[in-house]
């Protein structure tokens, strides 16, 4: 949004105060990022999503060796690959163990259906660059995508991703769903295989000691994000155009729907407990705009490509479904 109301100026001032920078270029460019000491790394790439006619959302995550409650980054944007034609000066933003050592900025004043290089500077580490597109207006005669979905890191590599990045004049990808998946290795019985992990030993894609059970906790679904993060088809992807994503069940759990899901029980704990926690991660790691910061549930947005078509994303899970009905509820058709 262009702010040019005080309560368009209010808004933007709130959201920047949480795990969600709004960057309108009309403030200071704040600290310089200097080096707090702490030794830092871009493990996780960096990441576009969510464009709009005039801003989209740049994302990374800082990894510290060591704990700290806070570190400075900065970002550029730029209209060339070596950042000599910056679209103004970098600015600096401070993110927190609070939010997974993530950022996401919502930078602004951007140039319809043009395209940006952008990266992020933390404790003199400069983030892979990543390349995005805002949104094109007026007459438009084609667009192109590549659409993705369950990404199951155990069952396999993900080429799907390592080949689109390849293309290159991708207006945006989309991920429909299935971004990552809840299962740990094995089954409660620690013997037999969870879904799709027969053969993760055989691909080189075991899940990690830490990070081998069933999902539950908010530490839990940050670790599988990072985790999926660490693929390199994934971060090729993320760099090469900005991401459109809807989740579906797994980013929960499977055959989730608005008060549980088919693969929760009492002995797991609370379903809306467990929700909140993914939700949370999944806002952490993706670059998707939040509709408010701390709003967690609602995911409706659209995205208008000229005058040719327009992408509506929905929610048909979290706040759009019950619970599925199944055979066993009709007896009578067994």
């Amino acid at each position: 949004m262009r702010i040019s109301t005080r309560r368009e100026f209010l808004i933007a001032s709130a959201l920047s105060m949480g795990a969600f920078v709004v960057s309108t270029g009309l403030g200071g460019c704040g600290s310089d990022g200097s080096d707090s000491g702490v030794k830092v790394a871009f493990n996780h790439g960096v990441a576009s999503g969510d464009p709009l006619h005039d801003r989209v959302i740049l994302w990374t995550r800082v990894t510290p060796n060591s704990a700290t409650d806070s570190l400075e980054v900065r970002f550029e944007v730029a209209t060339d690959d070596t950042f000599k034609n910056l679209v103004r000066p970098a600015e600096t933003a401070t993110i927190s163990a609070a939010h997974d050592y993530t950022l996401k900025v919502d930078f602004q004043n951007l140039q319809a259906g043009s395209t940006y290089f952008y990266r992020f500077t933390c404790n003199g580490v400069t983030s892979p660059v990543g390349r995005t597109k805002t949104l094109p207006q007026g007459a438009l005669s084609q667009a192109k995508f590549a659409v993705f979905s369950c990404s199951n890191y155990p069952n396999g590599h993900f080429n799907a991703y390592s080949e689109a990045a390849k293309i290159a004049d991708l207006d945006a990808t989309i991920h429909t769903g299935d971004y990552i998946y809840e299962y740990g290795m094995f089954e409660k019985d620690g013997v037999t295989p969870a879904y799709a992990t027969a053969h993760a030993a055989e691909y080189g894609r075991v899940l990690p000691s830490d990070n081998n059970t069933e999902l539950l906790t908010l530490e839990d679904y940050r670790k599988r994000y990072a985790l999926y993060h660490t693929d390199a088809g994934l971060q090729a992807i993320h760099a090469a155009c900005p991401m459109i994503v809807v989740w579906d069940d797994h980013e929960i759990a499977n055959d989730a729907y608005k008060t549980g899901a088919q693969n929760h029980d009492e002995s797991e704990g609370s379903f809306s407990e467990r929700k909140a926690n993914a939700l949370q991660a999944y806002f952490e790691w993706l670059p998707i705009r939040p509709y408010q910061e701390g709003n967690y549930e609602t995911i409706y947005r659209s995205f208008t490509y000229g005058d040719l078509l327009s992408l509506h994303m929905l929610d048909t899970r979290i706040i759009g479904r019950d619970q599925q009905l199944s055979y066993a509820d009709f007896p009578e058709l067994m």
